[in-house]
């Protein structure tokens, strides 16, 4: 049974449309819009705890509501749904094209402590990375490639930016992601942990190729024109190249991050 909502000045509307704008609320739970990424979300939902997401309330498009009665009826029992008319939608939503449905998704619970001493431990980190495209496609490549965290340093772009959640087609749901990190607080716990500090930096001359990447590892990939801050390189114990033409500059933030994690994979044998 839904619950009507006319009015666009209604909390439940101002929620939704603040967590849209923001990626999410305060509560830090995350506003998907759209049919695929809330049956990503839906599909998390059904895993085993604690690696399971839930999906709190459904807003939905009062002219839509009949073409995703199969979609909405996977919502868990508890899930509110709540209808809205076509115009007070239109008007929240951040596409183009708005399809009809969004919904309000508190992810699994994390630790960074945990992600960081795993024995497995192979983490992305995102440093400076401004593209929210690009971000959502590293999280994506992180979450095929095997990494078991992805970490977005301060001043990088939020990993719960619409644009960065769609972009990592539902990998955001079924990966450990953090964000606002600082530098040396962050570094002083994978080295504590055992874990190598390993930056794509397309001036070194040790090639990627060339480099043990078995044990626990994290990778930094830096800002889409600069790199990796050279305060960060510092903190390194590796800096590795991707060997490409010589008359190319560098690759795509996001390319980078998922050569750099496939080769991370190859030599463990593929084992995720």
């Amino acid at each position: 049974m839904f619950r009507e909502l006319t009015s666009a000045t209604n909390s439940l509307v101002k929620v939704f449309r603040d967590a849209l704008s923001e990626g999410v609320t305060r509560d830090g739970w995350l506003a998907v819009e759209g049919p695929r990424l809330l049956e990503e979300a839906l599909d998390c939902a059904s895993g085993r705890a604690p690696d399971r997401c839930q999906v709190h309330t459904a807003l939905v498009r009062r002219s839509a509501a009949e073409r995703f009665a199969t979609l909405i009826q996977r919502l868990p029992r508890e899930a509110e749904v709540v209808q809205v008319p076509d115009a007070v939608f239109d008007r929240l939503a951040l596409t183009e094209t708005p399809q009809g449905i969004a919904a309000l998704v508190e992810l699994p619970s994390h630790t960074l402590e945990a992600a960081v001493t795993r024995r497995d431990a192979c983490l992305l980190i995102a440093c400076g990375i401004q593209d929210p495209g690009n971000m959502g496609s590293m999280i994506r490549s992180a979450q095929a490639l095997g990494a078991t965290a992805v970490l977005a340093m301060k001043e990088t772009v939020s990993p719960f930016n619409p644009k960065a959640v769609r972009s990592s087609a539902g990998a955001i749901f079924r990966l450990p992601v953090f964000r606002n990190l600082q530098a040396d607080e962050l570094f002083a716990r994978l080295r504590s942990a055992g874990v190598t500090i390993i930056a794509a930096d397309r001036h070194s001359s040790d090639s990627l190729a060339s480099a043990d990447l078995r044990s626990r590892a994290a990778f930094l990939i830096g800002k889409e024109a600069t790199g990796v801050d050279e305060s960060m390189l510092r903190e390194t114990g590796l800096r590795l190249s991707i060997p490409i033409r010589a008359n190319i500059n560098s690759v795509n933030a996001g390319v980078a991050a998922g050569i750099f994690l496939y080769e991370a994979a190859r030599q463990r044998g593929f084992k995720y």
